[in-house]
């Protein structure tokens, strides 16, 4: 028979699963890849995110094992990230080296971890606490990886663009949001997505406002990259709140979103780290709040394949 945690790590798991795959096929996403098109990407398509959902859904159990274990602090760190690698490198296998993702094995494992910690030390699987319990792992992660390469005797040789960015622009990106329990996730995308499935919105157009919550509040290092600085901390965040303001997800009308889509598209700009965030979000609603979503219109997401060429 299967333990008690054995049930729970499935469970989690099998919420992980089911909001990276989710995310894929929300539509249309502004610059990133969905069913209806590659976004500002020429090297991917969603299929592509398909076979790599597909390629790590076995492991996010084992993420969750690690929080049902009472693993804590840089221990539980290490061990998420050691079973990460194993999980990079089932999704380039399974997608041919494309980079699918890389980050969001990194945030929806903590994520994963923080609702196996609540659940083993029997708190609710409440968004708040699950991503305080979430930051545990991540604790002290900017002092450690990142300040160094300001205060050090030297540089490192080769630089991740976070790296880099920090250095450049003190930009904390992805540790920084799991450093202080993911605000971004708990404050803007999961309230902004259950306050629309609350008002009738399909899970498809709520999450689109998940989804712009986050482009417009979190320190996106794809973005950054891609598009310089000034231009995120100017017009990019500019459109996305002019998006924000101008769709109504019970209208069914996606001209703003398509503005903004062709916006990122001439600018070449993916906001990749907000669709992770994204998908932790829809995660924690899941968990916390799963009968918003069997009550909602989901079957929204298959009309997107549907629309959009698939079978």
């Amino acid at each position: 028979m299967k333990s008690r945690a054995d049930h729970l790590s499935t469970m989690i798991g099998c919420a992980a699963a089911w909001a990276s795959a989710t995310e894929v096929l929300i539509c249309p996403k502004p610059g990133l890849v969905d069913p209806s098109d590659p976004g500002c990407h020429d090297d991917m398509d969603w299929t592509h995110f398909l076979l790599s959902c597909s390629a790590l859904a076995g492991f996010w159990s084992r993420q969750a094992q690690v929080g049902l274990m009472g693993m804590t602090g840089e221990a539980a760190l290490g061990t998420l990230r050691r079973n990460g690698l194993e999980m990079e490198r089932a999704m380039f296998e399974a997608t041919g080296g494309v980079n699918t993702h890389k980050g969001l094995i990194f945030a929806l494992s903590l994520w994963v971890y923080g609702a196996g910690s609540c659940a083993i030390n029997g708190l609710p699987l409440d968004v708040a606490l699950m991503g305080s319990a979430a930051a545990g792992p991540a604790a002290g992660l900017v002092e450690r990886e990142l300040r160094p390469l300001k205060d050090g005797p030297g540089r490192k040789p080769h630089l991740t663009h976070g790296e880099r960015l920090y250095l450049e622009h003190s930009v904390t990106g992805i540790r920084g949001e799991a450093e202080a329990g993911f605000p971004t996730v708990v404050n803007r995308v999961y309230p902004a997505v259950k306050e629309w499935l609350s008002k009738g919105a399909s899970l498809n157009n709520a999450a689109l406002m998940g989804l712009l919550s986050a482009m417009e509040a979190c320190e996106d290092s794809n973005v950054i990259h891609r598009g310089g600085y000034e231009f995120w901390n100017g017009a990019y965040r500019q459109a996305v709140r002019n998006a924000l303001r101008e769709f109504s997800p019970l209208s069914g009308d996606y001209s703003p979103i398509m503005r903004l889509d062709l916006e990122l598209k001439e600018a070449g700009v993916s906001p990749g780290g907000a669709a992770d965030l994204l998908a932790c979000g829809l995660f924690a609603l899941m968990l916390a709040d799963k009968e918003l979503i069997t009550q909602t219109n989901g079957h929204i997401l298959l009309d997107n394949i549907k629309r959009n060429g698939g079978d």
